[in-house]
């Protein structure tokens, strides 16, 4: 299939080339202003219906004008309008070259501010504004003014946007409250491929992704029918940096310092581009990398059972974090009217993570002597993620139309580094025990699941607003974890590796040009995708003699790093009862002495080898086939109308395991279905500064992979069968929206809008009664197609300079955005919650200034809570909590070729909630970051 479609697609190639070089010719040119093309910029051509709009390069051709002599009339927000006389002569290509935009400037300090300012915003608007669809777009520079170091950060700041975060930096991407795998992120109008530790979902992780290969972001909340429309949410579209049609030479060289690690962070960027002297070839090299040392304080709060808390956890993590991007982009242009294109990418994320948990186990209580147990986990991991790809591709103008098309490649890949060595490359672990610790009797209950230790809201001593409260549990207030009484338990191998591959992407688009108010487009896209996902958690237990103790291991003890400091935020001393640990070289050295006395506990241990861990071991490789119409009729100089049709056909082989009378068996099952789905915009546009726009649109999301695999295990003790199910049908979306804009003429906007969403087929965890292999009354638990479900909200935004006042306040400026949403789903149950994920408002507020070379903003970002997973009463409920943070840039502009800049990173230093139920009265997780800090160079040539 993959040879006969590559022989297709070279056939198609050199058909429409041989084509293309024989069609008439057409008008030419690129707008821009001093410094760099200008995207999204409308040409109208007087006393023709007849608009054209820039391309993200700037470009632009007018195809099948008569000769003659016309009047181009050029405009972009927050610049002069261009008027300029072109005349057409038969059979003759005119290239206009490079028309250049003057900003439009209120006074003589404005004229002082280069690029860098406000014109990206303002070709942000541009393309936002010219768009049949509802989206919004940032800009690079834009990007570059506040300090978001990985793409998933960059979003954060749109209305209806939020993230996740892992470690303090931005991971996923979640759109208008829905789920980050209800949401399509793609680079390049192509959606990546997925490989993350431990979900096994299709929300793509970003935090690998770094900022300065960014051109620009489109937050697409509804689709066109030439989108790929697997994504209930929406879609972020990432596009990378293209060569440039000057030679450009950038540096940027910066460090910092993270406050919590005490140590420092460094980050460079370089990007070299241009074009030879004939234009026709343009190259671009474009590298990027950031490492940061890093700490987290955390403590988790485990149940089991009921509400009581049966083992706390302490964390400690420390670790070096390193980033590189690479873009690579080359182009030839073989005619004014064909240019072919060659991109590169390679992406990575390793984080060598040290982490100490200390464990206090309630549930261990012994109401004999008042004491319990306390365990020390020493953990060193080097997680590594991995994204490549290489793109080819080309764009064709027609006489009465465009072709092109891309055939791509990419491999996303997660692995852990070799600690403690190549063959057991693991998050490892190496736990040791010191039993007899006493504990204050008072915090212990027994409410009928044996010891734990309660929340105030329970009845109980522990209360997250108190630490002394929360943490004073010890019945010796100066008890100190004693080595000589620590002693080895168990050794752990943790290991993960996935690897998803989209073997090809190929996409071929031809759009038409019916007439001055018609244009017809239809496409094609395939996908072969394959996945591999394995997974094993080996345990060791001693097997010869007495374990030993942890202060055997003198030579390879130290004091735990910053463990004193441990939650200094909270003004808690719990710290002081860290004793000494194992260093990451102890650890090793622990494997490496120790193998001979270490034997595998096969009760403990979840592998294949042990006929466990189905749910994690299994390859998917799946075929994706679309096809699209649509058409763009101009029905008056206000009213744009688009229709269409996606169709996309997914097929879904999965292949896994189960187990039957005590013996691994594989299993393999396909599932195949077709997404059909419709799509309607209508924009109105009252006035040059005005858009009214209404959109009704089908979407859809596909299954989680993890949620697919064919394997499961039937607990013969328990009488249950856990497992997935592949015969899940994918979640659809009715999805309407109307969305009001005003854009002010010196660079800004007033929106607002509302939005539904009608739900069907979600995905939940679902139990019920059924036979396994001969034995009635089996409790399956799977996941399963759910009930309906809907989603409503209220988006508000505005972006204004207040030029419009007197003296030095003319130079500030706010952009303040907000969503509100409200949900509603049933739960096989019969239980009504509100969709996972959904938090009630999002809010984005900036105030910043801009005067001569000054550039300063500061940016407040909240998100309100959110439930992640349902139980059947809301103190079982897992929830995320509220969580906002205040961020600083600021940068002047010393020479056109010099920019000092200087970025704050969480200057709230709030925590990271996790909670069961509504309040936070009763924590899961609770997590704080600390404050970075980063000043730098840049370097324009």
């Amino acid at each position: 299939m993959e040879t006969k479609l590559k022989k297709l697609l070279l056939l198609i190639f050199l058909c429409f080339i041989g084509w293309v070089s024989a069609q008439k010719k057409s008008v030419t040119g690129i707008v821009s202003d001093e410094n760099q093309p200008l995207p999204g910029a409308l040409i109208k051509i007087k006393g023709l219906s007849k608009n054209i709009v820039t391309d993200l390069d700037g470009k632009f051709t007018i195809n099948d004008l008569p000769a003659g002599e016309y009047n181009l009339q050029i405009g972009y927000i927050g610049y002069e309008n261009n008027d300029i006389t072109v005349a057409v002569k038969p059979e003759e290509n005119t290239d206009l070259g490079i028309i250049r935009l003057s900003q439009k400037h209120k006074n003589i300090d404005e004229v002082v501010v280069t690029a860098t300012l406000k014109n990206s915003e303002a070709r942000a608007l541009s393309l936002q504004k010219n768009a049949i669809n509802i989206t919004n777009v940032i800009a690079s520079d834009g990007i570059g003014k506040l300090p978001d170091r990985n793409a998933a950060e960059t979003v954060q700041r749109v209305q209806g946007v939020s993230i996740e975060r892992d470690q303090g930096e931005g991971r996923f991407v979640s759109i208008r409250g829905l789920p980050p795998f209800w949401a399509s992120t793609t680079i390049n109008g192509n959606r990546l491929p997925t490989a993350e530790e431990e979900t096994t979902s299709r929300a793509t992780a970003f935090d690998f992704f770094p900022t300065e290969l960014i051109s620009y972001v489109h937050v697409n909340k509804s689709f066109t029918p030439d989108m790929e429309a697997d994504g209930i949410g929406g879609g972020v579209n990432f596009i990378t940096k293209t060569p440039p049609m000057k030679q450009e030479l950038k540096i940027t060289v910066g460090s910092g310092y993270n406050a919590k690690s005490d140590k420092g962070v460094y980050n460079l960027g370089l990007l070299y581009g241009g074009r030879t002297k004939d234009k026709k070839f343009g190259y671009l090299f474009n590298v990027a990398h950031f490492t940061r040392n890093w700490s987290t304080d955390n403590f988790e709060a485990r149940r089991s059972g009921d509400e009581g808390v049966f083992r706390l956890e302490l964390r400690d993590y420390n670790g070096v974090r390193k980033t590189t991007g690479i873009n690579t982009a080359f182009e030839y242009v073989l005619s004014p009217k064909s240019t072919l294109y060659l991109k590169g990418m390679y992406g990575t994320l390793s984080d060598d993570e040290t982490h100490y948990k200390h464990r206090i186990r309630f549930d261990k209580f012994s109401s004999a002597n008042n004491t319990a147990r306390v365990e020390l986990q020493n953990i060193h991991n080097l997680l590594i993620t991995e994204l490549t790809s290489v793109s080819l591709g080309g764009v064709h103008q027609l006489n009465k139309g465009k072709i092109d098309w891309d055939v791509s490649y990419y491999d996303n890949r997660f692995k852990y580094g070799n600690i403690p060595d190549k063959q057991n490359n693991s998050y490892y672990v190496i736990k040791y025990t010191q039993s007899g610790v006493g504990i204050d009797p008072n915090y212990i209950g027994d409410h009928g699941n044996g010891p734990r230790a309660y929340w105030k809201a329970d009845g109980g001593k522990l209360d997250y607003k108190d630490p002394d409260a929360l943490f004073g549990f010890y019945s010796d207030p100066n008890f100190k974890m004693d080595a000589s009484q620590m002693r080895f338990t168990d050794l752990e191998f943790y290991k993960v590796f996935v690897d998803e591959k989209d073997k090809i992407v190929a996409a071929f688009n031809h759009e038409m040009n019916v007439s001055d108010r018609l244009t017809l487009k239809y496409g094609f896209k395939y996908r072969d995708k394959e996945r591999t996902a394995k997974f094993s958690d080996i345990f060791y237990n001693w097997s010869n003699g007495t374990a030993p103790l942890l202060s055997e291991y003198g030579q390879y003890i130290t004091t735990q790093p910053n463990g004193p400091k441990y939650l200094s935020e909270m003004n808690a001393h719990i710290g002081n009862t860290f004793g000494p640990v194992l260093s990451t070289t102890g650890m090793d050295q622990f494997w490496f002495q120790n193998q001979g006395n270490l034997k595998i506990n096969p009760a403990d241990s979840e592998s294949l080898e042990y006929n466990k861990a189905l749910g994690r071991n299994f390859d998917v490789f799946e075929k994706h086939a679309d096809a699209y119409g649509m058409g763009t009729y101009k029905v008056s100089d206000k009213i744009t109308v688009l229709g269409g049709i996606r169709l996309s056909n997914t097929n879904t082989k999965v292949r896994g395991f189960n187990v039957i009378d005590d013996k691994l068996v594989p299993t393999e099952n396909t599932k195949k279905y077709l997404a059909v789905l419709p799509m309607l915009h209508i924009k109105y546009t009252l006035n040059d500064k005005t858009n009214l726009r209404f959109a009704a649109t089908r979407t859809f999301s596909r299954p989680n992979f993890g949620d697919l695999t064919p394997g499961g295990t039937y607990i013969e003790a328990d009488n249950e069968f856990k497992g997935g199910n592949p015969n899940l049908n994918p979640t659809y979306s009715l999805n309407l929206d109307l969305m009001g804009e005003y854009y002010f003429s010196n660079v800004g906007i007033l929106s607002g809008g509302i939005f539904y969403k009608s739900i069907t087929d979600p995905v939940f965890q679902d139990s019920f009664i059924g036979t396994y292999n001969g034995n009635p009354g089996v409790q399956f638990t799977a996941p399963n197609n759910g009930k309906a479900a809907s989603l409503g909200g209220l988006e508000l935004g505005i972006n204004r300079r207040f030029d419009f006042l007197p003296g030095f306040l003319q130079y500030f400026g706010t952009q303040l955005n907000a969503t509100f949403m409200t949900s509603k789903m049933e739960k096989p149950s019969g239980r009504k919650v509100a969709l996972p994920y959904q938090a009630k408002e999002l809010y984005n507020i900036q105030l910043f200034f801009e005067k001569k070379g000054f550039n300063a903003r500061l940016a407040y970002n909240y998100k309100g809570k959110y439930a992640v997973e349902y139980a059947e009463t809301d103190l079982n409920d897992s929830y995320y909590g509220k969580y906002s943070s205040l961020d600083f840039g600021g940068s002047y502009q010393f020479t056109k070729f010099l920019m000092l800049y200087a970025d704050v990173n969480n200057i709230l230093n709030k925590p990271l909630i996790y909670h069961f139920g509504k309040n936070e009265d009763r924590p899961e997780q609770v997590e704080y970051y600390g404050v970075r800090f980063n000043l730098g160079i840049k370097l324009n040539f």
